[in-house]
């Protein structure tokens, strides 16, 4: 048995044990009711409850959290009912995240009084570079002026993955910019050993904590997470830091996997290893911790019950709720935009002749003059160059390196960390350098900026031009002159 010294505040310690309750509770009431749910693909949290918990209850309003699809207790954790959950689950019309179009636990959040949740879709990883590009442009605001004094309490940005989207090439291009920019973000993996039915000995080399000393600058932590003492301090002393030192974590835990990989591929049809995992489920390690604590029985099954009517009472009340209308389907399909008409003249008298790539060049001065959250980065389109085809040429030199860079040659972070970006209020303009390389990029332009808006149901529009240059070399060989 787990134990650990009590040395968090009693009211944290009783909501934390109510929230678990309640995320095991409504993982018994799903497979109560299965032959209703299972025609809504889901995953639930259960023997990650611990760890999620532990982490959701210390952030802030300011912050930011991209969870991935097994996050209910973090959802429950920064003040979700699980009625809000039930409703995504269950596709209804007032689901806060995406009005019943994205699958349960993909949420999008933009509540006041919680943190943000920028938009993410179900591609596994993917989260991993719109996350980072909310961390770079918390870091730009930061730098210049722009952001709100928040004292001692800065925002942070967390990105939940599993274990085995660590793997994907898109992380690696996050991993890549958080260290060499040292962003203000923490990477949290939560390693159940699975990931489908594939095992970790079956598709990783090493794991996440190993992988990320390959990138220097990210500091690395472990914890146990099926003991909430232990996540709670660790997430503490790791939040604490990174609020002061604005650097970016990855924190790496070993948690069991107590209930199937989603309600379409059961547990018992593939796993050997269930016994394991059930001797380190966290719920009755934590009970325990708390009864070893002085906290009584009495007062434990009085949250228990106070969790299950309210389960119950949430899950029969988004059952009632109203569906989708037809009309829906429609709705925040594009943002609306201000600019409904061309305005101005052309060809003004007494103007010259421009070429094409100085017209460009000439608007994003524009821009940038105009708007101190307008930013340029790319490829080579910094001041030692200013842009293969000159494109950029002299930007840097009048707004300065912070806000016109180069990128490392990663085309998906360029475009999806603009979602990012975007999200907390930036207008940024990026580069891939020819047509011919947009096609790493293609996967963050197709299901992260642009379904960001209609997915996130209008919370989340995403604000940025790509440039892409195209045609400009007549002897590039087949590579360049494809485009």
């Amino acid at each position: 048995m787990i134990k650990t010294k009590l040395s968090i505040p009693r009211d944290t310690l009783l909501k934390a044990f109510r929230l678990m309750a309640t995320a095991k509770t409504m993982t018994e009431v799903y497979e109560d009711n299965f032959k209703f749910v299972s025609k809504y693909v889901h995953a639930t949290s259960r023997g990650h409850e611990a760890l999620q918990l532990a982490l959701a209850l210390q952030l802030l309003p300011q912050d930011w959290v991209s969870p991935y699809y097994r996050d209910e207790s973090i959802l429950l954790g920064i003040g979700m009912r699980p009625y809000d959950l039930m409703l995504q689950l269950m596709a209804k019309r007032d689901d806060p995240f995406s009005g019943g179009r994205s699958y349960y636990s993909h949420p999008s959040l933009n509540d006041p009084d919680k943190p943000k949740i920028p938009h993410q879709s179900s591609a596994t990883g993917m989260q991993a570079i719109p996350t980072t590009g909310v961390a770079m442009g918390i870091q730009y605001k930061e730098k210049h002026g722009l952001s709100p004094n928040y004292g001692k309490d800065k925002p942070i940005v967390v990105c939940s993955f599993g274990d085995a989207s660590i793997t994907e090439g898109e992380v690696a291009e996050a991993f890549q910019m958080a260290a060499l920019k040292q962003f203000p973000i923490m990477y949290l993996v939560q390693d159940n050993g699975w990931d489908i039915s594939a095992n970790a000995a079956e598709t990783r080399a090493q794991d996440a904590a190993e992988y990320a000393k390959g990138f220097h600058g990210i500091e690395v932590r472990r914890l146990d997470g099926s003991d909430f003492f232990a996540c709670y301090h660790g997430f503490q002393e790791v939040i604490d830091t990174m609020r002061r030192e604005r650097r970016p974590f990855l924190v790496h835990a070993h948690v069991p996997l107590l209930n199937h990989h989603t309600s379409g591929v059961r547990k018992e049809w593939y796993r050997d290893d269930l016994d394991i995992h059930e001797d380190k489920d966290p719920y009755p390690i934590f009970r325990q911790q708390l009864l070893d604590s002085g906290i009584s029985e009495k007062k434990l099954k009085e949250l228990e019950a106070e969790a299950r009517e309210t389960v119950l009472a949430d899950f029969n009340a988004a059952r009632a709720a109203e569906d989708p209308r037809p009309e829906d389907l429609f709705t925040h399909d594009f943002a609306p935009t201000p600019v409904i008409e061309e305005k101005g003249t052309r060809e003004p008298a007494g103007g010259a002749p421009i070429v094409m790539v100085d017209c460009a060049l000439h608007a994003v001065e524009e821009l940038m003059r105009q708007h101190p959250e307008c930013l340029l980065y790319g490829q080579d389109v910094g001041g030692r160059l200013g842009g293969v085809f000159r494109e950029a040429a002299t930007l840097a030199h009048k707004f300065g390196d912070d806000r016109v860079f180069n990128t490392p040659i990663q085309e998906a972070f360029i475009v999806g960390s603009t979602v990012g970006m975007s999200a907390v209020g930036l207008k940024p303009i990026v580069e891939v350098q020819f047509a011919d390389y947009i096609w790493p990029a293609l996967n963050q332009l197709f299901t992260e900026v642009s379904r960001s808006c209609y997915l996130s149901n209008g919370k989340w529009p995403v604000s940025m031009v790509l440039r892409v240059p195209i045609g400009a070399y007549g002897s590039g060989g087949l590579i360049i002159q494809q485009a």
